[in-house]
């Protein structure tokens, strides 16, 4: 089964997307993470994390090369669920999936720019905590609970950064939905609750 998960900034794809993963089995796959992740020595190294820093959707031709390769492994032979492609039209120019179903989950501006702006990261390990959701709060205010390190603002969950990503969400990412619901497996979810909350909604479909 191939599910992708659509919604702003904050509006807690990487949750539902680990959460649907455990239910199904099926692995979770978040384009941000593939390049954050993008190794030292890859020639786009630069060019991508400097256009995410900016608040930027890094080119789409990148993007759909990475993709593909991450995708190509033989564990996502089962399916997948993806976060992170589907962004604009020209995603799906670039490499386009053929999607069982697909979430959008909907919240308001002020809910992404809160949620967004009080994220933090650990530099080491990669985990992201939040610090105004009591379930996300690290132990220790500041530091990783894996390993100890200080968390960090990423670049691009400054509220500027975030008010631009939000911005062409609401444009580009439109046409995706209304293409997906033409199609007739768009499901839009409301994502304004707790993660358990909206993964009740989401869970009558899988």
């Amino acid at each position: 089964m191939k599910i992708l998960l659509l919604g702003p900034q904050g509006s807690g794809k990487g949750t539902i997307g680990s959460m649907i993963s455990q239910e199904t089995g099926i692995p979770l796959v978040s384009v941000g993470q593939i390049l954050r992740n993008i190794p030292n020595e890859h020639p786009w190294r630069n060019s991508i994390q400097e256009q995410m820093k900016k608040g930027l959707l890094v080119e789409q031709s990148m993007v759909a090369q990475l993709l593909k390769d991450e995708l190509s492994k033989d564990k996502y032979m089962s399916g997948f669920v993806l976060d992170g492609w589907y962004r604009s039209m020209k995603d799906i120019e670039a490499y386009e999936i053929d999607f069982d179903i697909a979430f959008l989950l909907q919240i308001s501006p002020e809910t992404t720019v809160k949620r967004i702006s009080s994220r933090r990261t650990c530099p080491k390990c990669g985990k992201i905590y939040n610090t105004v959701t009591p379930s996300e709060k690290p132990k220790i205010e500041g530091k990783c609970d894996k390993c100890i390190t200080d968390l960090v603002q990423r670049d691009d969950d400054t509220e500027e950064a975030i008010l631009k990503r939000l911005h062409i969400f609401q444009t580009e990412t439109k046409e995706v939905s209304d293409l997906l619901r033409d199609r007739g497996i768009l499901k839009e979810i409301d994502g304004e609750g707790p993660p358990n909350e909206v993964y009740s909604l989401i869970k009558p479909y899988l």
